[in-house]
């Protein structure tokens, strides 16, 4: 049975079992002893496909995040989603109300993962903090940095991509709207794990949505016949 898979899929079914770890017990319990027993596999295995407790740990966080930002922008991967304006096609519904309603499906899609699963939320926080507490030789110290980085990543690709399908633009403000919207959300659900009301979590996403919209103008006809 072992045989049968690849180190790819190998390396997969040891990042979910890591990340079962993690949600069920804490950070503190993912270690290469444990993901083998879980995984049903040699010690030597998850070496063989890992070369260090922080390869696998990092791996698992970048799943983590990837999973929350997958849902954020309703794709699978970053490769999914193109977000090059000027091949955009541009022949459905544009404006201000359509960049706030695809914003707002977004967002909301982001919030439905966490409600229901928020235990791998709080897996991304515990990272944070680790990552924050280690020394700067350990493999953990750039963690929360990398987090930080592909939620950037995944967040400018999906604004260049709702603007080039709704032909607005945010002319080059593109990465502060995002690092300021990304720093909303999370604070958004940090808020929402701790009082569980899904009425007022609701409502601080219409207040991002509508910040955002209000920070983009229409891209110029002249602009668009160009494409």
């Amino acid at each position: 049975m072992l045989s049968r898979l690849s180190i790819d899929q190998r390396r997969v079914q040891l990042i979910d079992c890591a990340l079962d770890l993690a949600q069920r017990t804490g950070m503190s319990s993912v270690t290469v002893r444990a993901v083998a027993e879980e995984a049903g596999v040699s010690l030597g295995i998850v070496h063989y496909c890992f070369d260090s407790k922080d390869a696998l740990m990092a791996a698992m966080i970048e799943r983590a995040v990837g999973d929350h930002l997958a849902a954020f922008l309703r794709v699978e991967s970053l490769d999914d989603l193109g977000g090059d304006v000027a091949a955009a096609d541009v022949s459905g519904p544009v404006g201000a109300d359509e960049l706030r309603a695809l914003l707002t499906g977004a967002l909301t899609s982001v919030l439905d993962v966490v409600q229901e699963a928020p235990e791998r939320w709080l897996v991304l926080i515990e990272s944070t903090v680790v990552s924050l507490r280690a020394p700067s030789t350990s493999g953990a110290y750039s963690t929360a940095a990398r987090q930080n980085d592909l939620a950037e990543d995944y967040g400018l690709r999906y604004l260049s991509a709702i603007g080039a399908r709704t032909a607005m633009t945010w002319d080059g403000s593109e990465r502060a709207v995002v690092r300021a919207a990304l720093q909303l959300i999370y604070g958004m659900i940090q808020w929402w794990l701790v009082d569980r009301d899904d009425d007022r979590a609701r409502t601080s996403i219409a207040l991002l949505c509508d910040w955002i919209t209000e920070r983009a103008t229409p891209v110029e006809p002249g602009a668009l016949s160009a494409r």
